[in-house]
């Protein structure tokens, strides 16, 4: 471990800052993981795209299809490719908080930076039982517990959140609840002991400009940005160094690629679908590593891919991603 359990806060608070993000999982047309795949694409995110952190095996990552032991390994993948040069958050989410343990405890034992749980999706139906899931979690490993709260399970109210706080460990918040209200009575509650992060790219600027945020932890990082052209980087600075002209500029050059986002990507299982097929794709048009999804996830269709592509294009990003134009453009920035 790099810090005692009791300096889990102190210890988050200074590396839970900057461009995070969350990577899918790659998986062979054998369905088996593509450890070659999954290591590239961890690589890409460090050294080309200058990313500050990142989150494996999330909802994104296909957790929930994954066997504990594939968990692991991603985990072992993970640190094997960072090196030390990031920082890495694994996700531990399970219903059953012996597995969700066992995964932490993995974790811990690799070098992992901290851990992120969601909240049980059954049976953790009240304050005290959410409370006593985590506490159970907590007492039985030392790592940094990250709590992820969203619309789909059981929500993490201020009062319970300053209940979780109390807990040493606790040391993170994704927050991933679409109103503004809920997040601002987060921070009140608990941000000066916490790391709070809005799981939405859109109001970032915002979060960091007006908020005082400095975490981002979601997947669009490696959606948005290829190598030579890192605009969420580059706001994020920018608004840090008090230049809000300079951020809300290159925030909003963004928009077209939001617009295309929320077509193809919206939200956690919004239209029906979990996303992540049209994720993994958007990745391969960028040239890094997509590969199939699991059930029950579903396969794009060859017309849906044509007209993604067509959208996508349409942006100028997957011009920047072959030609390497972007990389002027960042210079002149």
């Amino acid at each position: 471990m790099k810090y005692r359990k009791n300096e889990a806060k102190e210890y988050a608070k200074k590396l839970l800052h900057g461009v995070w993000t969350a990577l899918p999982t790659a998986f062979t047309p054998e369905d088996r993981l593509d450890e070659a795949g999954n290591a590239a694409n961890l690589e890409h995110c460090i050294s080309k795209l200058e990313l500050a952190g990142h989150y494996c095996i999330g909802n994104v990552g296909e957790f929930w299809a994954m066997t504990n032991e594939e968990r692991k390994r991603v985990m072992d993948l993970n640190v094997a490719t960072a090196k030390g040069r990031i920082p890495l958050i694994a996700g531990c989410h399970h219903q059953n908080p012996y597995e969700a343990v066992e995964l932490a405890r993995h974790a811990q034992s690799i070098g992992i930076d901290f851990v992120i749980i969601l909240t049980p999706y059954i049976a953790a139906r009240s304050d005290d039982a959410v409370f006593d899931y985590f506490r159970f979690v907590c007492e039985r490993v030392d790592i940094g517990v990250i709590l992820f709260n969203t619309e789909q399970t059981y929500p993490i109210s201020t009062k319970l959140a300053k209940r979780l706080a109390t807990l040493p460990n606790v040391c993170g918040f994704k927050q991933g609840v679409s109103k503004p209200q809920p997040t601002t009575a987060l921070r009140d509650a608990v941000g000066a002991e916490i790391e709070v992060s809005v799981a939405d790219e859109a109001p970032f600027v915002y979060s960091v400009g007006v908020c005082g945020d400095r975490w981002l932890l979601n997947y669009c990082p490696h959606l948005f940005q290829v190598p030579g052209y890192t605009p969420v980087n580059d706001y994020y600075k920018a608004a840090v160094a008090g230049d809000m002209n300079r951020a809300i500029e290159l925030a909003k050059s963004l928009n077209p690629l939001r617009s295309v986002l929320a077509k193809w990507v919206p939200g956690y299982g919004g239209a029906g679908r979990m996303a992540i097929a049209e994720q993994k794709y958007w990745m391969e048009l960028l040239g890094m590593v997509g590969g199939p999804v699991r059930v029950p996830c579903a396969e794009m269709t060859a017309d849906a891919k044509k007209e993604m592509r067509a959208d996508l294009e349409a942006t100028g990003l997957i011009a920047k991603a072959k030609a390497g134009t972007g990389k002027g453009e960042r210079r002149a920035a």
